[in-house]
């Protein structure tokens, strides 16, 4: 291999066999100093969530798409996609890497395997919608399977992590501004949802739907900065996350409900209240460097 030397500088000497060798040698050193970042249970754990999320999502929109409630289910996708991107940023925290190799083709034909499935279901019931009506059950059956496929890929991540060792904990960055103010917006909006989809007012519904997308541009493009969604999922301890999950259960469970008609608009208005609430405490509580050590 010719060399390309910096310019000014005289070519390196090539190295002797015996040096060559032990670059070789080292490269499979370095590789397993690499994999000893990427701890798979959580991974695995984190893929079984994920799937469980879609199972959620689908299943949610698409009741509400089938009682003609297309605004509100449109604020269910947004918040998913947002609550998406923190979870990209936890794959990142515990060593996940965004690479294409060939040992990974298995996995990432899977994904599109299960994404296949979930956008097949969404035609179905477009399908369904132009007048060629199908039973639910056919129209989720795709995303059934899309399903299986997340949480076989997680339960095969938790089987390959069954003999490595306890991966050693991280220091995690501080939880501090700007991130605790993206994380009390991002609640709010939640809580905001939550009360729109609860009221069923078309109008209302269709603002917060472009406020809300806005709004997911807006994090998209500062994913990588410290305010983005993204680096909310490397940062966020447990209060964080209960805020999430407890805010997507409660809009599932609205629009689901909304869609049949039997929502009380007051009882949407205390879940909404009580979400914002919930953020409130976990951006402003204060986390000790302690803490944060053992986070």
């Amino acid at each position: 291999m010719d060399q390309k030397p910096m310019r000014g500088a005289a070519p390196l000497d090539p190295p002797s066999p015996e040096v060559a060798r032990r670059y070789i040698d080292e490269v499979g050193r370095v590789r397993e100093r690499r994999d000893d970042q990427v701890n798979l249970r959580p991974q695995g754990w984190l893929t079984i969530v994920q799937g469980v999320l879609v199972a959620g999502l689908v299943g949610s929109t698409i009741v509400a798409f089938r009682a003609g409630e297309t605004s509100v289910a449109m604020l269910l996708v947004l918040a998913f996609l947002m609550a998406g991107q923190v979870l990209t940023g936890v794959t990142e925290r515990f060593g996940g890497q965004r690479r294409f190799t060939r040992r990974r083709w298995f996995y990432y034909g899977a994904l599109v395997l299960a994404g296949a499935g979930v956008i097949a279901t969404y035609l179905l019931s477009l399908l369904s919608e132009n007048g060629s009506f199908l039973p639910l059950g056919l129209i989720l059956a795709p995303a059934g399977f899309a399903v299986l496929v997340l949480l076989a890929i997680g339960t095969c991540q938790l089987w390959l992590s069954r003999g490595a060792p306890q991966a050693a904990r991280r220091e995690l960055p501080p939880f501090v501004w700007p991130a605790r103010g993206t994380t009390l917006a991002f609640g709010i909006l939640l809580g905001t949802m939550i009360v729109t989809a609860a009221m069923g007012e078309t109008l209302f519904t269709s603002v917060l739907t472009v406020l809300a997308g806005i709004a997911l541009i807006v994090a998209s493009v500062g994913g990588g900065t410290d305010w983005g969604l993204a680096y909310l999922g490397q940062v966020w301890r447990w209060p964080q996350f209960l805020m999430l999950f407890a805010g997507i259960a409660a809009l599932g469970v609205t629009v689901v409900v909304g869609s049949t008609g039997a929502v009380n608009a007051h009882v949407g208005v205390l879940a909404g209240a009580g979400i914002v609430v919930l953020a409130l405490i976990a951006s402003l509580a204060p986390l000790s460097a302690k803490a944060d050590g053992r986070a």
